[in-house]
């Protein structure tokens, strides 16, 4: 049987236990996870299984934070405001991602950072989310993102809740 003649195949005339079990005989032969999975696949994961990203919280001081650093977002997800933010990888932990997301969406390194706690991003139209919190402080300012006193209007309603636990403002 060729890759064609399986996804051809009307998944529809198998029961819920039949298609899980098809499921995870094709995911228990990925060979290296750590090379990724692809983004059709891990999409269709997260529909079924709550992930952990990282949400990291920019401030311009961790010990006294006046002010918070945000980027714009518009995808098929959001349209607005919203922290710097990325799953977690095969292999990686909660410090090597805040410091590879804050890299690749902000082009600086980290100064400092510190766990905040971990709140339900809750369930969009990707699936269910478990943010890790952290506030990040950064080596250099940064040209991408936008700095704010207070929370912008159009931030994620989830942001907004990060942002109200971690440093108590509403």
């Amino acid at each position: 049987m060729n890759v064609h003649e399986i996804l051809d195949f009307d998944f529809s005339k198998l029961s819920q236990d039949e298609l899980k079990e098809v499921a995870a005989r094709a995911l228990e032969r990925i060979e290296d996870p750590e090379k990724g999975i692809g983004t059709e696949l891990f999409n269709a994961i997260i529909r079924v299984v709550p992930q952990t990203c990282i949400e990291a919280i920019v401030v311009d001081n961790i010990d006294n934070p006046d002010r918070i650093l945000v980027t714009p977002r518009h995808d098929e997800h959001y349209q607005g405001s919203h922290f710097p933010g990325g799953y977690i990888r095969f292999g990686d932990d909660y410090e090597q991602t805040v410091r590879k997301v804050i890299n690749r969406e902000l082009h600086v390194d980290v100064k400092r950072l510190e766990f905040t706690g971990v709140l339900t991003g809750g369930v969009d139209t990707r699936g269910h989310t478990l943010g890790t919190v952290f506030l990040v402080e950064l080596a250099v300012n940064p040209i991408k993102g936008k700095w704010f006193d207070n929370v912008p209007e159009d931030m994620l309603p989830s942001h907004k809740e990060f942002l109200k636990r971690a440093i108590g403002w509403k």
